[in-house]
């Protein structure tokens, strides 16, 4: 592998070139990424990037800047130095009709600024302590329930669905913390991420930030964006179709041919059934990671937090299931409508966040903005104080998505201001409603449903 040794001035076409030949797996290559016109060769530092590797994949020979201002802290630039090796110098006309994006990023980078100095990104303390409390509010209620009316297959039934909500709701609150948006000090976020979210919700903190990392570096970015790689359960877009037929092989299995012919083509019809289950298997998938791939920062010390909390979760979840119920049947009541609740109320949040809007390949998306791509991939939800409980706040997505660690009781405040912005330089901005946004959803399943039913045609 070729080693850069000292610092040198980049042209665009090198910088391209270089970085390729690292995606081909070529030993001249370097995994180079560019902020702020400076270059920096990544290549030994992936694995140690406390956000994980995937995320740097996603931004290999392209420019970084806006995902890493919107991730990352002042401290991280200390860090970034020791990859420095170059500047970054253009040598080629910029397109003409990138001239508009490249207008509507740096005013999003001017509002950021100006939001950052009126204070858009401090927390209320206050207004997060009252979240946690009422939180565990829901929690002890539920559990109340449960041991007080064990015998009552109604009672079992309402302290389960009440946990459901509770779990949710530890999703949405993992969520802020796992964003920073409440303490300057990050070690804050991630003890209150990992209570919340390991112990209260049973969801591992490192698999989450893998995971959701890479989201918000590339969102709706077709093989870089693991919330709409769900093949082959849903297909999302022509993309994930073209691709998971493409995959089959010559001579495909009983159960591969039997998905392909049989279900995919059909997924609006079960689409709701699996929602159910989403809760459990991400608790399953958030377990295997934690036990395979340890912390995403590499900490002995906070694996060893993690798994003592996942574990410590399940267990007291079984004893209540065992203990506080009077016949097998409740048991598994308890079980299933606490997992499906949960499911649910997650399942049906995520989806309108980002399903349904537009998907974007790889080649498309270097050659556009950051803050475009994170408004033209999401959808605002318009709803009441109520709704906005039920959704954590995430019916603001697009805000969000372009000031991830804004505390979410400010997110309404910004939405004019970025509406705005975004009507000026024509810029798609999607505003709808709870009800016309599931729709929105289904459409978008059927038409791949369809597109299903014609490969799977020409597969077989």
């Amino acid at each position: 592998m070729a080693i850069i040794t000292e610092a040198q001035v980049f042209t665009k076409s090198q910088f391209e070139e270089i970085s390729q030949k690292a995606k081909e797996g070529d030993a001249n290559g370097r995994h180079l990424i560019l902020i702020d016109n400076k270059v920096y060769d990544v290549s030994e530092f992936m694995e140690d990037h406390p956000g994980g590797k995937a995320v740097l994949l996603t931004h290999i020979g392209r420019d970084a800047s806006d995902v890493f201002h919107a991730m990352h802290p002042s401290s991280a630039y200390e860090v970034l130095g020791d990859q420095y090796v170059g500047d970054f110098v253009q040598d080629c006309v910029v397109d003409s009709e990138k001239v508009n994006s490249a207008n509507f990023a740096n005013e999003m980078r001017e509002l950021r600024d100006k939001l950052a100095k009126e204070g858009y990104f401090e927390s209320s303390k206050l207004f997060y302590a009252y979240k946690v409390l009422s939180t565990l509010a829901i929690c002890a209620l539920g559990l109340t329930i449960l041991y007080n009316y064990r015998e009552s297959t109604l009672g079992v039934v309402l302290s389960a669905f009440i946990v459901g909500i509770f779990w949710q709701q530890c999703g949405w609150l993992a969520h802020d913390f796992g964003h920073h948006q409440c303490f300057e000090d990050r070690s804050y976020n991630d003890v209150l991420v990992i209570f919340l979210g390991n112990f209260c919700q049973g969801f591992s903190l490192s698999w989450w930030k893998n995971k959701h990392n890479t989201h918000h570096a590339s969102t709706n970015v077709h093989g870089h964006d693991p919330d709409i790689d769900t093949a082959p359960v849903l297909l999302w877009d022509e993309y994930a179709s073209a691709a998971y037929y493409g995959a089959l092989e010559e001579e495909p299995t009983m159960v591969s041919r039997f998905i392909a012919e049989s279900v995919l083509p059909y997924q609006t019809r079960y689409f709701f059934f699996v929602l159910g289950f989403a809760r459990f298997s991400w608790a399953v998938q958030s377990i295997l990671y934690s036990f395979r791939e340890g912390a995403i920062n590499k900490s002995a010390k906070l694996n060893l937090f993690e798994r003592a909390c996942l574990i410590s979760h399940w267990s007291l979840f079984a004893y209540w299931i065992i203990a506080w119920n009077t016949s097998i049947y409740n048991m598994i009541l308890f079980f299933l409508i606490s997992q499906a609740t949960t499911g649910y109320t997650l399942a049906l949040v995520f989806a309108l966040n980002h399903n349904g809007m537009p998907v974007i390949s790889q080649e498309k998306a270097e050659g556009m903005e950051f803050f475009e791509i994170q408004v033209i991939t999401g959808r605002d939800v318009s709803l009441s104080p109520l709704g906005d409980w039920f959704m954590g706040g995430l019916n603001y997505q697009i805000e969000h998505h372009v000031f991830p660690n804004m505390p979410r009781h400010n997110l309404p405040k910004v939405k004019p201001m970025v509406k705005a912005i975004c009507q000026k330089y024509n810029v798609y901005y999607h505003d709808t409603g709870f009800i016309n946004g599931t729709l929105e959803v289904l459409k978008t399943l059927d038409i791949t449903s369809k597109l299903s039913l014609q490969l799977s045609k020409k597969a077989f």
